[in-house]
């Protein structure tokens, strides 16, 4: 008996891994430019928390509550070769408290959350994206966050994919070429990522868009990325309550625990 439980955990725990390797990618000095290299274009990556919550390894946010829609992961600066320009600041300050930041909380709260286990406020993620991409743009803090959360709205992935009869489903299978045809339709140059089951099914994980420098407009993406979808892939819906709510809301998940209880001390 405990022997079919391990080999049921075991495929279950393949997928985990994946697909936090896909949630928070590990960038290597090969894949990251100098610090100093021009930067050439903004590249914005939303995740469908559907998929990454399949698993059963995601977490309610210590604060606010996850949009049912696709959540914001980063903002990252790159050069035209697709090449990561990052750390180009060796100090680094992220306040949530300086205006008109505080006005933005609620959106960081829901469509900028970090579900991750455990639970966490979101905290050390706005922080480290700031800091690693958002310093090598030239938006100022504010600005860069602001067309994160309008560029999001603008691209409104939920509603292009509805027109198109493409909806979050636990029975439906959707064509690649559907996913990429509804983006296309409205001029939508993006990069489709997917994680893939233990069974070789291909799970709807993650779209990227490439935003001009200014953070203002969508721009076709001067190069491609590898494939990681077949041909057909599963877009499984989000239920709230698939979040572990288990956790212990006096701390944070960021590597070391910060004791951080109230909101006008999230300052670093």
């Amino acid at each position: 008996m405990a022997a079919r439980s391990r080999s049921k955990a075991i495929p279950l725990l393949v997928l985990f891994i994946s697909i936090l390797c896909l949630y928070f990618p590990v960038t290597t000095a090969a894949a990251a430019a100098a610090s100093d290299a021009a930067v050439d274009l903004l590249y914005l990556t939303l995740v469908w928390p559907g998929t990454f919550c399949y698993s059963g390894q995601c977490c309610m946010p210590t604060t606010g509550e996850p949009s049912n829609d696709f959540l914001i992961e980063d903002l990252k600066t790159l050069d035209q070769t697709g090449q990561i320009v990052q750390d180009c600041n060796s100090t680094c300050r992220f306040s949530v408290n300086k205006d008109p930041m505080p006005s933005l909380i609620p959106d960081l709260y829901s469509n900028w959350c970090n579900l991750s286990c455990p639970c966490n406020n979101g905290f050390a993620n706005w922080n480290n994206t700031w800091c690693a991409y958002g310093q090598c743009s030239q938006l100022n803090q504010t600005d860069y966050f602001i067309a994160a959360f309008n560029m999001t709205a603008k691209a409104n992935l939920l509603k292009v994919f509805q027109v198109n009869n493409i909806v979050p489903s636990s029975s439906a299978v959707y064509k690649l070429k559907e996913i990429n045809t509804a983006l296309a339709n409205l001029s939508l140059s993006a990069h489709v990522e997917c994680v893939t089951k233990t069974d070789g099914a291909s799970l709807l994980s993650k779209i990227s868009f490439c935003i001009s420098t200014d953070g203002l407009s969508f721009i076709n993406c001067p190069f491609d990325v590898k494939q990681t979808c077949d041909s057909e892939l599963w877009f499984y819906p989000f239920y709230i309550n698939q979040l572990n709510t288990e956790c212990d809301y006096d701390y944070v998940g960021s590597g070391d625990l910060i004791k951080m209880p109230t909101e006008k001390h999230l300052t670093m």
